[in-house]
């Protein structure tokens, strides 16, 4: 049985970060506390409420998820309990990347802090599609890759385009027309950003990968200096005099997300940021729009 409320928050730490020594740490006890407690929880159950799996991760059981569940709505509703009588100002998190963050939510923060005071803690992760749900109240992220069990809006999109230093284009002129990179060097996505589809768009052309990153800014940098033809949002890359826009095609369009729990979303604090996020919303409109750009070297 369940004794208490750090019963679920034990069940809670073991589920999210898979380890007793990774809950140990996110509850601020040690692995052996961690330990008694599960094990004393599933004295009283009578059953396992977690079962190692291949990678020696804890899986939840069927019992498990259900108390997991419980423990978030429990969790939810003690935050919304304490803004509701204490008035909190804790910040709200938003995870993002770092294309998003800087050419959409910082800029959107700021009108935020201006228009209602509130406060915003803004984290930038390159691995954002693994992230725990207990490390950010909102996500902002192309959509296609966002966890399945969030719920939340489109409000924006961001176009990319393909680029080259103009030294790289002096030794390694493009054939106008073409839609083959063979003989050329190419920059690759790498981590969880090769799971955004618009990178087929590159992986489709052939060439030669010569280097790959999981940073949209590191890939610009190495483009920059010559390295060879990458993929780039054109927010990293529009008005830079070092790179040079190609026409290899059509070019992907992202959709930006911006999305929380289904349960953590109905509280005051955070539905009023969601509220004033989606009536913020840019579309139609694109983030890092190509009007006004030069000709493309390639058309």
């Amino acid at each position: 049985m369940i004794a208490d409320w750090s019963d679920l928050q034990t069940i809670l730490a073991v589920a999210t970060c898979g380890s007793l020594s990774a809950a140990a740490r996110e509850l601020g006890v040690n692995q052996s506390t961690v330990s008694r407690r599960l094990q004393a929880i599933e004295r009283g159950l009578a059953q396992p409420a977690f079962v190692r799996g291949g990678d020696g991760r804890f899986v939840p059981t069927e019992t498990g998820e259900t108390l997991v569940a419980t423990a978030r709505t429990v969790k939810d509703l003690v935050l919304q309990a304490e803004e509701q009588l204490c008035f909190s100002t804790r910040p709200i998190r938003i995870a993002t990347c770092e294309v998003l963050a800087g050419a959409f939510v910082a800029p959107a923060l700021a009108r935020w802090a201006a228009e209602t005071g509130g406060l915003g803690d803004l984290a930038v992760h390159d691995d954002l599609f693994s992230l725990r749900p207990d490390q950010y109240d909102v996500l902002v992220t192309p959509g296609e890759s966002a966890p399945p069990d969030l719920v939340g809006r489109k409000v924006a999109e961001f176009t990319w385009g393909f680029y080259a230093s103009i030294d790289y284009l002096a030794e390694h002129p493009l054939v106008p027309g073409t839609r083959d990179l063979a003989g050329h060097s190419v920059i690759h996505p790498s981590g969880s950003l090769a799971e955004i589809s618009a990178y087929d768009a590159i992986r489709a052309l052939g060439g030669r990968v010569v280097f790959s990153s999981s940073s949209p800014i590191a890939q610009r940098d190495i483009a920059a200096k010559g390295g060879g033809i990458a993929l780039l949002p054109t927010t990293l890359a529009a008005g830079r005099g070092d790179l040079v826009p190609l026409n290899l095609g059509p070019a992907p369009v992202s959709d930006v997300w911006i999305l929380a729990r289904r349960a953590a979303a109905q509280q005051p604090r955070l539905r009023g940021f969601l509220d004033w996020a989606y009536n913020q919303q840019r579309i139609p409109g694109t983030i890092g729009h190509s009007e006004g750009q030069p000709r493309a070297a390639g058309a």
